[in-house]
């Protein structure tokens, strides 16, 4: 259930306290933790299912491989909430440090990039903007990047596959490319990655 509900916001006018602004970090792990309880009873239910039939069906095994995988989703999301080391709310103003005495440095994250395809796009333009990028070349870059590339992946943590993976959805695959430096790499095109951001090639 949301917090706050109807009769926490109920409460709340009843006893004439002022309404206060949820922190985004703290309602994402609420809702994180949430989700993964719901997850455990699913799961739960599931089995409880399984045997109390005495025998394990193609659907029941099914379904309780699925509500393991997203028991997995939902766990490995909330761990990475709880491994931010800044609570404060990203657009507050001005920022409180948590931990911190006023006018000590603020723990806010860095600035998170855009999606994706706009964090490739700017790996190419700090490469001068050359019409392809060797694959390795560019996780390398995103490598560097704080927060998650998609699907709950990490860009600390892709690999050349990985990123295959999530681009792929866009329609950009890697080509045979010989680069300005003579190599001859699975890259990506520049051309590709503004055509799947819905930007004009030919104009």
């Amino acid at each position: 259930m949301p917090f706050p509900n109807f009769i926490d916001s109920f409460a709340t006018n009843i006893t004439g306290a002022t309404p206060l602004e949820t922190n985004p970090q703290h309602q994402a792990l609420l809702d994180a933790f949430i989700a993964l309880q719901n997850c455990d009873r699913r799961l739960l239910t599931d089995i409880a299912t399984a045997i109390e039939t005495g025998k394990g069906t193609a659907q029941q095994l099914e379904a309780c491989a699925d509500a393991l995988t997203e028991r997995f989703i939902a766990g490995v999301e909330l761990s990475r909430l709880l491994s931010v080391e800044c609570c404060c709310a990203q657009d507050a103003e001005p920022c409180v440090p948590c931990g911190l005495d006023q006018g000590e440095e603020c723990c806010q994250d860095p600035e998170l990039p855009g999606s994706l395809l706009e964090a490739c796009l700017d790996v190419f333009a700090q490469l001068g903007d050359p019409y392809a990028v060797a694959s390795a070349d560019l996780v390398d870059a995103l490598r560097d990047l704080p927060g998650t590339a998609g699907n709950h992946r990490r860009y600390s943590d892709l690999t050349q596959a990985r990123l295959a993976q999530l681009l792929a959805p866009h329609g950009m695959r890697t080509r045979d490319i010989t680069l300005p430096d003579g190599r001859r790499r699975k890259s990506y095109q520049r051309d590709a990655l503004l055509a799947a951001m819905g930007v004009c090639t030919s104009c």
